[in-house]
Parts: structure tokens; sequence; C-alpha cells
């Protein structure tokens, strides 16, 4: 068990990780959060439609990858208007 003064070096390794995280540009962490939101939506158009409309009617308006897709543009758009 460490002591107070001392702390364990998975603490040390966290607190340098972190620290390294915080010392980075802004810009990185926009792209980054560009990046996911781009491979979630590549992700929601890589599950076949048969799986998507397994139950439903096939119309083109129960697509769940489409209101998908427009949600997660609309959040693109909300990230890039107030970042």
């Amino acid at each position: 068990m460490a002591d107070s003064n001392h702390p364990t070096p998975e603490a040390e390794f966290i607190e340098g990780v972190i620290a390294w995280v915080q010392s980075l540009p802004t810009a990185w962490a926009q792209t980054l959060t560009l990046a996911l939101f781009l491979g979630l939506l590549l992700i929601c158009w890589m599950i076949p439609r048969a799986h998507v409309l397994a139950d439903a009617p096939p119309q083109r308006w129960r697509d769940l990858r489409i209101w998908a897709s427009v949600l997660i543009v609309l959040q693109l758009g909300l990230y890039q208007l107030f970042s």
C-alpha cells in the first residue's frame, strides 16, 4: 500500500497521460471528435438494410440509418458552430 506522499506507479502513469493530453492543441481534440462522428456515421451505414428493416415494411422513411445520419450530421453542425 502506497502512503499519501508517494503515489503508486499506476497513478503516476495516469497523471502523466492526463498531463500529456492536456498539453495537446485544441485542434487535435476537434479533429478526433470529427473523426469519431464520421466513424459512427460509417458504421451506421455498414449495417445491412435487411437487419435494419427486419420486422418493418420496406418503406424508405423507416430506415433507421437515415434518421441516425440526420442526427449525426445535425450534431456535427452544432459542434462546428459552437467550437
